[in-house]
């Protein structure tokens, strides 16, 4: 019998709209102008009034710089600093957590989440007013919306390019009519109903390795001594680049870390992402625990996260389960979204065309007419971005159609047994690492820099190593990619130097 199933129910999640939601035990809070807010008792709520508005944090905040601070320290420097909504926006973009911020004067409700959007926000301009929670399916329950009959849609939900692709959603549409997905780097007029993008704003300055890694590496030990002064905390380490820079990012708070790798019926003891970090942690004389796989996952668990989020039937999905047994008053740390800072979808054929099949087809979704309108509709109002502002298309999608929707479903999956916190969800981090020219290799280059400047001994194990024959194919692989790219960087050397010479035989 799970204990105090009710409070599983929509936990860690809120509703705001015309009315309270009737829930006896949520908390509620009246905004002005008609709005109700409601929110889960899991859910942290912190509010400052100053300069004329007033501000509403629902989760967690975090300052790198400041990590003694608690959440209403950190909203009130913000707020004392910001006397506009656009000042607000600029100020709070060192600032980590996993949170949702609306902002609040005599006129205007505005709302944004933070960098990634890892805590989520569905939206739906209904007759009475804009309605938002934390899910599509509790919102559609709310509101009576019913399920999108869009044969394209509809074709693109049951295709198997869905189902394989963990169920990525493109765009920032739903599975339901007038509901849709508050994109990152996007905030929600409340009282108009519409979105608006507020960054970029201006063109990445590019600086050199050395200034990034000490700015990037400021930023993430803050971090991990912030959130280990919040509660207990636990890091999973795999033989993987993300969980390997954290464990070297925490190395001033590795006693007050539980390190661990959570086995599932996708993941063996005698897998290479069990053994390697079990023979580093064993070098470096610190505890690591491997989670015993599960034998059964409680039904009445994956009904209530079912009903709470859409669960998805996944291997890893077991791994929920384990925390909720064994993890709960902990916060969870995660290597997620540092993929964007690597720009992994990095495209080495720099003439190549991005449009929506591009898109669609790189990550997987196939050529579904539903995905390459959705993509076209997202990469229209971008496409001269990475002249502009010197951001890559590719990277502005990882960060906002991977990662930005895929990337927190899992993070609300898990809601019902932890909460999870990722160091690399911070805008400064994400723009101090992207700031560096992304050359061939650059960015593993920079990673291993940082991991070296922390704490070098946790270089000693491989990271990610190949058994020879996928080793081999792995180097050709990467020899034909570096190639490509620098025989490209070749070829505009040399077009440009004879554009040079003739501009010079003509004045």
């Amino acid at each position: 019998m799970l204990k105090d199933m009710e409070r599983l129910l929509y936990r860690r999640q809120f509703v705001l709209g015309t009315r309270y939601m009737d829930r006896n035990d949520w908390q509620g809070i009246e905004l002005d102008q008609g709005l109700f807010l409601s929110v889960h008792p899991d859910l942290d709520i912190t509010q400052s009034t100053c300069h004329g508005y007033r501000l509403t944090l629902l989760g967690y905040i975090i300052d790198p710089y400041h990590p003694e601070w608690s959440n209403a320290d950190i909203l009130n420097d913000v707020h004392k600093n910001s006397s506009s909504f656009d000042e607000l926006l600029a100020g709070i973009e060192h600032c980590g957590g996993r949170w949702v911020l609306i902002y609040q004067n005599d006129t205007q409700i505005k709302l944004f989440t933070d960098a990634v959007g890892m805590r989520q926000v569905f939206y739906s301009v209904q007759s009475d007013g804009v309605w938002c929670a934390s899910q599509a399916s509790m919102l559609a329950h709310l509101i009576g919306a019913e399920s999108e009959d869009d044969e394209e849609l509809q074709a693109f939900v049951q295709s198997a390019e869905y189902r394989k692709m963990e169920q990525l959603w493109p765009g920032d549409g739903s599975i339901y009519k007038g509901i849709k997905h508050l994109t990152p780097n996007h905030y929600l007029d409340i009282k108009k109903g519409t979105i608006t993008r507020y960054w970029p704003l201006c063109k990445l300055e590019p600086i050199g390795i050395e200034e990034a890694v000490r700015g990037a590496v400021e930023i993430l030990k803050g971090s991990l001594r912030a959130i280990a002064n919040r509660a207990k905390v636990m890091l999973p380490v795999t033989a993987g680049l993300d969980s390997r820079i954290l464990l070297a990012a925490s190395k001033e708070v590795s006693e007050e870390v539980h390190y661990y790798i959570a086995l599932h019926s996708g993941l063996s003891e005698q897998a290479t992402d069990v053994k390697v970090p079990a023979a580093l942690f064993a070098s470096l004389g610190k505890k690591f625990h491997i989670h015993p796989a599960l034998e059964k996952v409680d039904e009445t668990f994956v009904q209530i996260n079912q009903q709470s989020t859409q669960m998805r039937d996944l291997p890893k999905s077991q791994i929920f389960y384990q925390h909720y047994l064994m993890s709960e008053g902990r916060i969870n740390i995660s290597g997620n979204y540092s993929e964007i800072a690597r720009e992994v979808y990095y495209d080495y054929h720099p003439n190549r065309t991005i449009d929506g099949r591009f898109l669609s087809r790189n990550i997987k979704l196939g050529e579904h007419a539903y995905a390459l309108r959705c993509y076209e509709e997202w990469l229209d109002p971008i496409r001269s971005y990475e002249e502009r502002f010197g951001i890559r298309l590719l990277t502005m999608f990882e960060w906002e159609q991977l990662y930005g929707r895929w990337g927190a479903i899992h993070s609300a999956e898990q809601d019902i047994a932890i909460e999870e916190f990722s160091p690399f969800n911070n805008r400064k981090l994400l723009v101090t690492l992207l700031s560096v020219k992304h050359d061939y290799g650059t960015r593993n280059h920079l990673y291993r820099k940082m991991i070296n400047q922390m704490w070098p001994e946790t270089l000693n194990a491989p990271i990610n190593p190949l058994p020879p024959l996928k080793f081999l194919r792995h180097c050709g692989k990467e020899l034909l990619r570096g190639s490509l790219y620098y025989g490209n960087q070749a070829v505009k050397a040399f077009s440009s130097r004879g554009i040079s010479k003739r501009g010079e035989g003509t004045t």
